[in-house]
């Protein structure tokens, strides 16, 4: 597909930060103060701060957070539960509806950026006048053996990110907001999986994704087990709903499903019998793969990968059975339509 953009003067470039204060994890308010402190001046980016019914449980009250948050251009609140992974996309896309940059940098509430953040994506559009949308890598930080093992999953996907590019929502990827809009935003209804929607957009386009060689942000990575297996069940349950929509064209076999088991479990009794299994699984092999990190990192890692997809399948059975039910109560409702 070929279609022109329209060029803006580069020295005007303007950059909106888009930060959720959502699973914060153990970041504290850095995030927040890293993109308020950034080396280029203030006037040439914004930072849009998106705050849902609570700071992750904590007291509104913080008088640092409401001092942070006086130094905003904007504060976005959303009727959203940040401790929820379904509402994550909701937070990022109230923040996109504020901002008024040409390029659109999205953060996580657990991503801290370097001080040079925005001066180095104005520089890589400065350099490069007809990019659209660029990639950096991240630097990862853990103290936890669940954390370390969380980094190197990620660095795993960066490593592919470094050969082909990538778009991720975890402040290493950067686009312009014309681009972004010509690629239908975010979609929430596929949570965080809709940034593989995104990106698979974008390679259906063959448009070019640049490069920025520096790390832009530190990614904190340590979490509680239950809360990686909630983020990866709601992927599960995202990746269903994309796999079968009629506008991913899924269905007509347009769109690559990466492994076979989803469809196996596509099918009512296939995720019937898979959803005990993974949900068993999934906390076997990692809780195994954290026993095993304190000796053993490249052993501790075979069982962690297997986890985290038993988790993912895990939610994708589960939006299967749920289809399932929705369907037969629909077809237990008496139908309305009386012809005459």
């Amino acid at each position: 597909m070929m279609w022109g953009f329209t060029a803006w003067a580069r020295v005007d470039l303007k950059i909106s930060l888009i930060l959720p204060l959502f699973d914060r994890r153990n970041a504290g308010w850095k995030p927040l103060e890293s993109a308020l402190d950034q080396t280029m001046a203030r006037g040439d980016y914004e930072v849009i701060a998106v705050v849902g019914r609570a700071f992750g449980g904590e007291s509104t009250t913080d008088a640092h957070a409401e001092a942070l948050l006086q130094r905003c251009d904007k504060v976005v609140r959303v009727d959203a539960d940040p401790n929820r992974p379904d509402q994550e996309i909701p937070f990022l896309m109230a923040g996109y509806a504020r901002s008024t940059g040409d390029a659109l940098f999205f953060m996580e509430g657990h991503t801290e950026l370097d001080p040079n953040c925005c001066a180095m994506i104005a520089a890589h559009f400065r350099d490069h006048p007809r990019s659209r949308i660029a990639w950096a890598p991240r630097i990862h930080r853990s103290t936890t053996s669940l954390g370390s093992l969380i980094g190197m999953h990620s660095k795993r996907h960066e490593s592919r990110g470094r050969e082909h590019g990538g778009f991720g929502l975890g402040a290493n990827s950067v686009i312009t907001r014309e681009y972004f809009e010509h690629l239908g935003r975010l979609e929430a209804e596929y949570m965080r999986f809709c940034e593989r929607v995104l990106f698979e957009r974008v390679i259906r386009e063959n448009v070019a994704i640049g490069r920025i060689e520096s790390p832009l942000a530190i990614h904190y990575d340590d979490m509680t087990l239950s809360g990686l297996i909630g983020v990866a069940t709601a992927a599960g349950q995202a990746k269903y709903k994309y796999y079968n929509s009629p506008l991913s064209g899924a269905g007509a076999g347009t769109v690559q499903v990466r492994h076979g088991i989803y469809l196996v479990a596509n099918r009512a009794v296939g995720a019937l019998i898979l959803l005990p299994l993974a949900c068993l699984l999934r906390g076997v092999f990692l809780r195994v793969a954290i026993a095993l990190c304190s000796t053993s990192r490249k052993s501790a890692y075979r069982f962690f990968v297997p986890g985290l997809g038993f988790a993912d399948l895990s939610g994708y059975c589960s939006a299967r059975i749920q289809a399932l039910r929705a369907a037969r109560r629909r077809a237990l409702v008496p139908s309305t339509d009386v012809r005459r």
